[in-house]
């Protein structure tokens, strides 16, 4: 395998992961990568089948709700902060990722 093969195996596996590249104004190469995090997806599974979120859901639907919010993807949040469900190990994943990072 040569070096332009070797760079465009390199090239494709980047744009899988969502990598987006440009020239700049300068000639400058730019990357652009989108990163979406995991425990944001899974809180959002974990809330499309906990019964509260589901009343919470509704009551923001029919403007009952004004404490919470619907965000994009349907995920719960009050202000700011994702509504998290009483979870037990969701809670300790996302205490043991925000101590690590």
């Amino acid at each position: 395998m040569n070096d332009i093969e070797i760079k465009e195996r390199g090239i494709v596996e980047l744009k899988k992961l969502g990598l987006r590249l440009s020239v700049g104004p300068e000639g400058s190469l730019l990357a652009h990568i989108k990163i979406r995090s995991v425990l944001r997806d899974k809180v959002l599974v974990a809330q499309q089948v906990d019964e509260k979120v589901k009343d919470i859901k509704e009551s923001v639907k029919q403007g009952i709700e004004k404490a919470f919010q619907m965000l994009s993807g349907g995920l719960i949040a009050m202000g700011r902060r994702i509504y998290l469900l009483d979870h037990k190990t969701l809670k300790d994943e996302i205490w043991r990722e925000a101590y690590e990072s």
